[in-house]
């Protein structure tokens, strides 16, 4: 497990969150969209499979097939959920 900063846009607002870093990202993007939507009180726009995650430290777009260990995101990242 990793702890990564989740910043999601469309609420301005940024999560701590624990990651299982061998989850397949399309996995943690559904993830984490809902943990967020539950704490905003929201529903998506929209489908989930639209989502992404980025890096913010990268600045680039995390691709879905792959896991957070094989991208090189470790403790302390900075993520987007756009």
């Amino acid at each position: 497990m990793i702890l990564v900063d989740v910043y999601v846009p469309s609420v301005n607002s940024t999560y701590n969150f624990q990651l299982d870093e061998e989850v397949r990202i399309g996995l943690l993007i559904e993830e984490i969209g809902e943990m967020v939507c539950r704490r905003e009180h929201c529903q998506l726009d929209g489908k989930m499979e639209n989502l992404l995650l980025c890096s913010m430290d990268n600045r680039e777009i995390i691709p879905k097939y792959t896991t957070l260990t094989k991208y090189g995101v470790k403790t302390g990242a900075r993520l987007m959920l756009l």
